[in-house]
């Protein structure tokens, strides 16, 4: 359905979140006696993103990305909020509004740090983007939900229910 679309087409992030933030979360996280505390750390050590929080109602871990423009990125000539604070170079040249699985992609960026932790199968996803006319990017790290669905988990390890 949406064949340019990076994500669908090759399903990873061609980004590469650094090594030393993926190990620092690790440490943390096993220093850490839940999944809050590990997010206030985080957020006090700044490891990532602009915000880092645990909403124990939701069971997310919620990040606020940096705006583009705050850490050198960004598309200059955009002066759009989409040039301005989106990452993706594929996307931040445009002053267009796409639906918001297209930052599936910049979700996929954490898995990484995040699937070590919480399982292979942990739901990133986008939470509120600028590529769908929000006025920030948050990412949603979804403990009570799974990439996969259950139907799907089981085919993918050759179980299935009879």
């Amino acid at each position: 359905m949406y064949e340019s679309h990076l994500y669908t087409v090759h399903k990873i992030c061609p980004c590469d979140i650094g090594k030393e933030a993926v190990q620092k979360a690790i440490e943390i996280y096993k220093a850490s006696a839940d999944v809050a505390s590990f997010a206030d750390e985080m957020e006090r050590q700044r490891v990532i993103g602009k915000r880092i929080w645990y909403d124990e109602k939701e069971k997310t871990v919620f990040i606020k990305k940096m705006y583009a423009c705050d850490s050198g990125g960004g598309c200059l000539e955009n002066k759009t909020i989409i040039g301005e604070r989106c990452h993706c170079p594929n996307y931040n040249h445009s002053k267009e509004f796409y639906p918001k699985h297209y930052c599936k992609c910049g979700a996929e960026f954490y898995r990484p740090m995040f699937a070590p932790i919480f399982g292979e199968d942990v739901l990133i996803e986008p939470y509120k983007t600028v590529l769908y006319d929000d006025d920030e990017c948050i990412l949603a790290i979804r403990f009570d939900k799974t990439e996969l669905p259950n139907n799907a988990k089981q085919k993918k390890n050759g179980r299935s229910h009879a």
